[in-house]
């Protein structure tokens, strides 16, 4: 028979008054409502297993996202070394460029240089002969 809450109230209140509230408190946490029943060795154990197969989901899941992410890293690392590649030529061809650039300023400063020298000598070896 299903005892209604006001009456568990009542005897709550009965308990209090002869053995203290305490005691009564303490005798109604041991004592589970109507309706209500105990867990079984079954039960804990079914619901063990529901955590074991829960904890085994979460696991391949994570192993999921583990390897997904590893691929895009590992894609992002082969982006990487292209750019990095295509920069490197990019910067050796700046550099032969800027190099080529530079030796042919100075080829001709030096040719203009000399033929200028070449003139002035010519300049004074005929004015001083003549």
């Amino acid at each position: 028979m299903a005892v209604e809450q006001p009456r568990r109230i009542a005897l709550h209140r009965a308990a209090a008054q002869s053995w203290g509230e305490e005691v009564a408190d303490t005798l109604f946490e041991l004592v589970a409502p109507s309706g209500h029943e105990l867990a079984t060795r079954a039960d804990i154990q079914g619901i063990l297993d529901a955590l074991d197969a829960m904890d085994r989901r979460w696991d391949e899941r994570l192993a999921a996202t583990e390897q997904r992410s590893d691929e895009r890293v590992t894609t992002m690392e082969q982006r990487w070394s292209a750019e990095a590649a295509t920069s490197r030529f990019e910067l050796r061809a700046d550099f032969e460029r800027g190099l080529r650039e530079t030796i042919t300023s100075q080829t001709r400063t030096l040719v203009i240089s000399q033929l200028g020298a070449l003139v002035v000598i010519a300049g004074l070896a005929f004015g001083l002969g003549g």
